[in-house]
C-alpha cells in the first residue's frame, strides 16, 4: 500500500555546499561518515577508475574502500588512503562503526573476481557476469570486519564471518553497541537483495554470529538497512525496491524480535538516521527522480512518525540519478553535515557535502 500523501510542500534548507573529494579520472561514491570522540571527522568511500559508462560499485574489480579525514569540521580533507589494504579490491561499500572504547570496525563484503572466460569455465552463474564489454566475472567471497585502534590510521585485518543459513552479508551503515558491549549490525542477504537480518558480536566485534531475521516479505525487496538505538528501543529503516518508499521496523528486546516492516512517507534510498541530540531524529536519503538530489525528514517521537516538518530538501539540482547514499554527523546541536555522492557540472562523480541547520 502506498503511504499517505505528503501534506506539506517540501522545504528547501539553506545549506552550505562543498566538495569533499574529486578526481577527474576517478569514480567516487558511497560515503560512510563518522565523528570520532576526538572531534575528527572520517569519511570512507568507494573509489575506482572513471570509465566511459557508469559502473556503479561494485561492478568494477578496481573499486577500493578509501578513507579521508578532517580536523576542521570539513573545511580541509586529507588525501584518501586505501583501507584496510591494497589486497582488498573489488569490494562492496564501506561501513564504519565506532565503539564506546574508541576502536573502529570496518565491515566489507568482498567479491572474488576472475577474467570472464576462466570464470565461465569455472561454472560461475551467468547472472553474476558484468556487461559483456568488460572482461571479468565475479562470485561471492564473504563478509569481513577489520579493526583499528588508532582512529583509522592503521588496520588489523579481520577474518571471514560465517553467515549461514544466509548466503551473504552486506551493509553500508554503522553497527549499534548495546550497554553490555554487544554489537549489532543490520545486513542484507546478498546476492538476493530481499531480506535483512542481524549479525551479533558479544565481545565487541571479535567473534560474530547470525542473529534475528528482521525484514522479509515475498512481495518486497528489503535491502541497505540503517540501525539506530533510541533509548531502550532499536529502530531499523530499510530501503524497499518494489515501492520506492523506506520501510521501518522496531525491536524492544535488543534485536531478538522485530515488528513487521511498515512503509514510511519517505520515498528514496538508502536511509541514514542521525540523533540530533535534542530528542529528534533526522533521516536523510537520495532522491533519484526529478528534481534529483538529497532529501530528509525529522521525527520528534523517536522514529514512530516522520512528518514533524514535512520533507526537507538538502539539494534538488543534481544532474541525474547517479547520486545519493548520504551519511551525516552532528556538528553541534541543531547543525548537521551530510556527505553524499553525485556528479558535478563536468560529469565527474565525486564525494560532496552540505552543512545545514535543523
Amino acid at each position: 500500500m502506498r503511504p499517505a500523501a505528503q501534506r506539506r510542500t517540501p522545504e528547501s534548507l539553506r545549506a552550505e555546499h562543498s566538495v569533499v573529494y574529486r578526481d577527474p579520472f576517478a569514480y567516487c561514491s558511497h560515503p560512510s561518515m563518522l565523528r570520532l570522540a576526538s572531534g575528527e571527522w572520517l569519511i570512507a568511500f568507494m573509489e575506482s577508475m572513471r570509465r566511459a559508462e557508469v559502473l556503479h560499485s561494485p561492478a568494477d574489480p578496481r573499486f577500493y574502500n578509501v578513507l579521508t579525514r578532517s580536523a576542521d569540521q570539513g573545511r580541509i580533507w586529507s588525501a584518501p588512503v586505501v583501507i584496510p589494504g591494497y589486497d582488498w579490491y573489488g569490494v562492496e561499500c564501506p561501513s564504519l562503526t565506532q565503539l564506546a572504547r574508541g576502536d573502529l570496525l570496518h565491515f566489507q563484503w568482498r567479491w572474488r573476481w576472475s577474467p570472464l572466460h576462466p570464470g565461465a569455465r569455472a561454472g560461475r552463474p551467468r547472472g553474476l557476469y558484468e556487461r559483456d564489454t568488460y572482461p571479468w566475472a565475479r562470485d561471492n567471497d564473504g563478509a569481513y570486519v577489520h579493526r583499528s585502534r588508532d582512529g583509522g590510521q592503521t588496520w588489523e585485518l579481520g577474518s571471514r564471518i560465517e553467515t549461514a543459513p544466509f548466503d551473504g552479508a552486506y551493509t553500508i551503515r554503522a553497527g549499534v553497541e548495546l550497554p553490555d558491549g554487544t554489537v549489532l549490525v543490520a545486513v542484507t542477504d546478498i546476492p538476493h537483495w530481499r531480506r535483512v537480518y542481524l549479525l551479533r558480536s558479544r565481545d565487541r566485534g571479535v567473534r560474530w554470529e547470525v542473529g534475528a531475521l528482521a525484514a522479509a516479505h515475498p512481495d518486497r525487496q528489503f535491502t541497505e538497512p540503517c540501525l539506530v538505538r533510541v533509548g531502550s528501543r532499536l529502530l531499523l529503516l530499510i530501503r524497499e525496491e518494489t515501492t520506492g518508499f523506506l520501510h521501518q521496523s522496531e525491536s524492544d528486546d535488543g534485536g531478538d524480535t522485530w515488528t513487521a516492516p511498515r512503509p514510511t512517507p519517505m520515498w528514496g534510498s538508502p536511509p541514514h538516521v542521525l540523533a540530533l541530540g535534542d530528542g529528534r531524529l533526522l533521516c536523510v536519503y537520495g532522491h533519484r527522480r526529478p528534481p534529483y538530489g538529497i532529501r530528509g525528514r525529522i521525527s520528534e517521537d523517536g522514529g514512530r512518525t516522520w512528518d514533524a516538518r514535512g520533507e526537507l530538501i538538502l539539494r534538488d539540482d543534481l544532474p541525474n540519478r547517479n547520486l545519493g547514499y548520504p551519511s551525516s554527523v552532528l556538528v553541534e546541536p541543531g547543525r548537521v553535515f551530510t556527505a553524499y555522492y553525485g556528479e558535478d557540472a563536468h560529469g565527474v562523480t565525486c564525494i560532496q557535502g552540505c552543512a545545514f541547520s535543523v
